[in-house]
């Protein structure tokens, strides 16, 4: 990848700090994008609602080879509006804006949400089933629509079906940072039943392999996530194990799984696509990942965490 240009949204979140550090060093050329008018080092501003403001911004600094478009508003409100509105408006015009200037490939972030509840392995020739949030509704639209221009511009678009990321360094209201912040206080955390199911795939596993995702070459939908399902009281339990926390003080079933939160049956990511394209799959284990966490966090002790 030395001899490559590359943008990232969304490169201050979780996902994109990890991303930004992994490829800083192997690229030709790394530009980290925002649409928020802030400052700081390889930052730029883009108004992504803004045709010219796209156009303005690839004449100053030269069109990249690849986008990948992490950034989404108010991912914390899976029912929000904006996921309908300007989330997707502004994800619609920068493919546009970018492929018809020249991009070669748009990497889209998606969500495993995009399947709404369905059951079981879950491939990416299936639709979606049942209940879907906004969020899911407004990436499922973003990426239709991002295929649709591919096909026309013959370009490459590639929507990544992201499971459930996790390690040190997420938003501090996260369930990890709520539990770790428990176990330090000695604190107890009231949580939903937690019978519900999730694919969890470790951050390390996430940043490799969207870098192997970008090497693909035609537009596709890709999961990645680990393959194998948890129900959620089990996930928490290892973790406050490796806490080492008092056995006590999780308290489930203290108030109902939240309303806006979907079903989450037992199901789990299918990897035969992402193997068949990367000749990869993701190989940290649950155990390794939550030790990898833990002492990340336990390292971070000191410094804000929360």
């Amino acid at each position: 990848m030395s001899d490559l240009r590359i943008w990232i949204s969304g490169s201050r979140g979780f996902i994109g700090n990890y991303l930004v550090h992994a490829l800083k060093d192997s690229c030709h050329e790394l530009r980290c994008i925002t649409n928020n008018k802030v400052s700081g080092d390889n930052l730029i501003y883009i108004d992504y609602s803004g045709k010219n403001h796209i156009r303005e911004i690839i004449n100053l600094y030269g069109l990249p080879n690849i986008f990948i478009h992490l950034g989404w508003g108010s991912v914390y409100e899976p029912q929000s509006n904006i996921h309908l509105t300007s989330n997707v408006s502004n994800g619609k015009n920068l493919i546009r804006e970018l492929f018809s200037c020249g991009l070669e490939k748009f990497i889209f972030l998606g969500s495993s949400s995009e399947y709404g509840d369905r059951k079981g392995s879950l491939s990416e020739n299936m639709g979606p089933k049942g209940k879907l949030t906004n969020y899911a509704k407004g990436k499922i639209e973003v990426s239709s629509y991002g295929f649709e221009i591919a096909k026309q511009l013959n370009k490459i678009f590639i929507n990544i079906r992201l499971f459930y990321a996790y390690g040190a360094g997420q938003h501090h209201k996260s369930l990890i940072n709520q539990l770790y912040k428990s176990y330090l206080e000695k604190s107890t955390i009231n949580l939903s039943p937690c019978e519900h199911y999730r694919d969890y795939i470790y951050i390390s596993d996430v940043i490799n392999g969207i870098r192997l995702i970008s090497n693909i070459n035609e537009s596709a939908i890709v999961n990645l996530g680990s393959g194998r399902a948890i129900k959620l009281k089990e996930y928490v339990n290892l973790f406050w194990k490796y806490f080492g926390g008092e056995a006590d003080l999780p308290n489930f079933g203290s108030h109902p799984k939240p309303h806006n939160e979907p079903e989450q049956p037992y199901c789990y990511a299918n990897l035969d696509t992402l193997k068949r394209l990367t000749n990869w799959t993701p190989s940290v284990s649950l155990a390794e990942g939550i030790k990898e966490t833990v002492d990340a966090l336990n390292r971070s002790s000191t410094s804000q965490v929360f």
